[in-house]
């Protein structure tokens, strides 16, 4: 199953109002999460790869506590980009083998917090380098440590997320320093693995495997020169999700076969692989339903203004024509909406500027007050980055596992938002 059907979606909702989850008039943005769907994913992505991979979920796809909690029954771990998510990671129950820590601006407490934790580190430089090698001198580890590359095979359709062009503020650029590179595994004995990672949405199946390739012929250079193996190679994620249904989703299967065959090409099916897929996995599990407080209908335009904009959905309204969502229409009552006659509505959140608008020119029924607009594949990179612009409150936030829903974070109060300013 690549999406979740539009009917599950209608009954999830008539089922929480019905049982008391949801409280109409109170819960005026839900986001719906499908944890049986995440599941499926991810015995896809284990099925895909070789056994000797280490999968891990990006933590800043999806930071909510009881997803992270129950991902661990999956088997695989996590990666966090920050001392927050180490946090997140440890207070989750994920052992510290299970974790990978990327970031361009360690600190030398974060990462001595991290070696003293025997997490795996993905060093961003060869500073950092320096600074991990000066801090091993003060602790007993048995950390793994990796050294990111940025292997420079140029940019995705989005800009803003592909991190692998000539310039990139991650990693060291392959090109100019491959020789600093080699050099760096001769120095330090504890160096024993390479880090790259393409991008995210935009970068074809294509590019991911050009840059896994100038790795592996790399990995080749530097054990010729060491005269050891390297342990592993993480590919980071950023296999394209499809937002567009009725556009083929990239699929997971001929990826993982490709990489599987370049290994054999490179004579190195016997090194770990760790990878580190966040939107893949997340993306196209949740959903977010939000409820149409006024349908502006003019002569030359129409809006439909709801209670979530900018601030659960940044990039969208940041980059519009790049981040596209497929949207469905509820009446109040949560049947989906249909009929011959249709307009085209811009979306518009509640911010007060002019850019908080999701998506433009969206053909739907006629809306109405009170109706409920569906918004798909907002399970990864939404939420994540959500703003306090205009002292919003998070919305309520349901699970469902099987014939089951659940409350996993409760709409906030404005007290909360007190709290929160409040410090």
């Amino acid at each position: 199953m690549d999406f979740i059907p539009k009917d599950e979606i209608s009954e999830s909702f008539i089922q929480c109002v019905q049982s008391g989850l949801i409280e109409k008039g109170l819960d005026t943005t839900l986001i719906f999460y499908d944890f049986d769907f995440l599941t499926s994913r991810i015995n896809a992505l284990k099925a895909a790869f070789p056994a000797n991979t280490m999968h891990t979920v990006a933590i800043k796809a999806n930071p909510l506590i009881k997803i992270l909690e129950k991902i661990i029954n999956t088997d695989i771990g996590v990666e966090a980009a920050s001392e927050g998510e180490l946090f997140l990671a440890e207070k989750s129950g994920f052992h510290p083998s299970r974790i990978v820590f990327d970031s361009p601006a360690k600190t030398r407490n974060e990462i001595l917090l991290a070696l003293s934790k025997n997490i795996h580190i993905n060093a961003d430089s060869f500073m950092e380098l320096k600074r991990i090698a000066e801090l091993r001198e003060q602790i007993n580890t048995s950390s793994k440590i990796g050294l990111r590359i940025n292997p420079q095979v140029g940019y995705g359709t989005i800009t803003a997320t592909s991190v692998a062009g000539n310039y990139s503020k991650f990693g060291v650029p392959i090109k100019e320093y491959r020789k600093e590179i080699i050099e760096s595994f001769e120095k330090y004995e504890w160096l024993t693995g390479l880090h790259i990672h393409i991008g995210s949405q935009g970068c074809s199946m294509g590019m991911l495997l050009t840059g896994f390739e100038e790795i592996l012929q790399l990995i080749i250079e530097i054990e010729n020169r060491i005269n050891r193996k390297l342990l592993f190679i993480d590919i980071g994620g950023g296999l394209p999700v499809s937002y567009d249904h009725n556009q083929e989703p990239s699929k997971i299967f001929k990826y993982g076969a490709k990489i599987q065959e370049l290994l054999q090409k490179y004579q190195h099916a016997e090194i770990l692989l760790i990878t580190e897929f966040g939107r893949y996995l997340h993306a196209n599990s949740g959903y977010t339903i939000s409820m149409v407080e006024y349908a502006k209908q003019y002569i030359e335009s129409n809006t439909l203004i709801i209670h979530v904009g900018a601030d659960l959905f940044l990039r969208e309204c940041l980059n519009p024509g790049q981040w596209l969502h497929k949207f469905i229409l509820l009446d109040k009552n949560g049947i989906i909406k249909s009929g011959e006659k249709k307009l085209k509505y811009n979306i518009a959140g509640p911010l007060c500027f002019a850019g908080d608008i999701i998506a433009r020119d969206i053909e739907l029924p006629i809306a109405e007050e009170g109706d409920y607009l569906v918004i798909y594949d907002t399970g990864g990179y939404t939420f994540g980055m959500w703003s306090k612009y205009v002292s919003r409150m998070f919305p309520k936030t349901i699970l469902k596992t099987g014939n089951t829903f659940e409350i996993i974070r409760n709409r906030e109060k404005p007290e909360d938002i007190y709290s929160f300013w409040s410090g």
